[in-house]
């Protein structure tokens, strides 16, 4: 009768440590801002995140992608959760070779484990359209 009752209360705590993780997610994801992404040009394009919150979520790990998949619309959230989503999946993609940048408009334009990031004034943007279909590419990678 005592391993039954080990059995339920390791259960319960398994349970109630899930639904931590998975609601401290949801609130490091809504504190997530795209002035905290930013890009080493060396030899390779790196996607780099600042702030605690991203980097709590890289910490997390694969866990926290469907959350992160979420937001890639997002005009403010979309470029950081790619970088954190790309950090945390980095043994799936291979960092492009630096620096093809194309500039437009006084923008620079570059390209970035498939999305396209428009840098003006030194802020990271994307259109909603490029938003739109990295949020595709990643669902499906995630449902694969």
């Amino acid at each position: 009768m005592k391993p039954i009752r080990i059995a339920i209360a390791l259960f319960f705590l398994s349970l109630q440590w899930c639904v931590a993780q998975k609601q401290s997610v949801d609130s490091l994801v809504k504190q997530l801002d795209n002035k905290d992404a930013y890009i080493v040009l060396t030899y390779t394009m790196s996607p780099r995140v600042s702030g605690t919150c991203a980097n709590d979520l890289v910490k997390i790990g694969k866990k926290a992608t469907p959350e992160l998949i979420k937001v890639l619309e997002n005009a403010n959230q979309g470029i950081i959760a790619h970088f954190i989503l790309s950090e945390i999946w980095k043994d799936q993609w291979q960092e492009e070779n630096c620096c093809r940048i194309n500039k437009i408009n006084g923008e620079e334009i570059i390209t970035l484990n498939e999305l396209e990031i428009h840098i003006k004034n030194n802020l990271l943007y994307a259109t909603a359209q490029s938003l739109h279909k990295n949020k595709e590419r990643w669902t499906l990678f995630w449902q694969a």
